[in-house]
């Protein structure tokens, strides 16, 4: 019987899930999309006019609630083979909302450009006129108070 209550007790104690034992230091609070763009040489004109329109989108997003904001940047100095000119910066609330994301923009999106055509005319214009140099999704942070 002593045989039969050790080994139950070894097993129970296998079983535990090891990452219950394992202190987390932190939640996750939010997401972020990070997209770094390269204008192509003297296409600065067109890429401008395309980018107009992500501004438009994004605050319309905004309103209805599937992003929380968003950030339109310009890099200022920097060198190297990695080099980017434009960067956009998405905020999500969390991975849920940024998995439904497109589905739940797609309305909005076609709204904002008005007509498939202008739509394609647009991101055809975009797409002749800039590269991505990368893109990064990336997860915010609240560290948790030490014990």
């Amino acid at each position: 019987m002593k045989a039969f209550a050790r080994c139950f007790v070894a097993l129970v104690l296998t079983a535990m899930p090891v990452s219950g034992l394992a202190q987390q230091y932190y939640s996750h609070v939010g997401v972020t999309r990070a997209v770094k763009l390269r204008i192509l040489p003297g296409k600065t004109k067109e890429f401008y006019e395309a980018f107009a329109y992500a501004p438009k989108v994004f605050e319309a997003e905004k309103a209805a609630g599937i992003i929380l904001g968003y950030e339109i940047l310009t890099s200022v100095n920097f060198e190297g083979p990695e080099k980017w000119d434009v960067m956009y910066v998405i905020h999500f609330k969390n991975m849920a909302i940024l998995d439904t994301s497109a589905d739940l923009a797609e309305p909005i999106v076609a709204k904002v450009y008005g007509s498939p055509e202008k739509r394609a005319e647009v991101l055809t214009m975009r797409a002749e006129s800039t590269e991505v140099v990368s893109s990064e999704l990336v997860r915010e942070i609240q560290l948790k108070p030490l014990p």
